[in-house]
């Protein structure tokens, strides 16, 4: 999977919207729709902001196996 994608799983299994996910990282929701998308690439603060609000790591986004 790609990181866009790790993250719309995550979003979900979380119960956040776009809009809600977007407003708590300080991004527009057409933003992180792009991001989801994969049209736009995302940065590596960016990411950690997600990884904080979603409760996970950044493995989780990368989608980096950890064994």
């Amino acid at each position: 999977m790609s990181i866009g994608e790790n993250i719309k799983r995550l979003r979900k299994s979380k119960g956040f919207t776009q809009e809600e996910l977007a407003l708590l990282v300080g991004i527009r929701q057409c933003t992180l729709s792009q991001i989801e998308r994969n049209t736009k690439p995302i940065s590596l603060s960016l990411s950690y902001e997600i990884t904080k609000v979603l409760d996970c790591d950044l493995y989780d986004i990368l989608g980096v196996d950890r064994t």
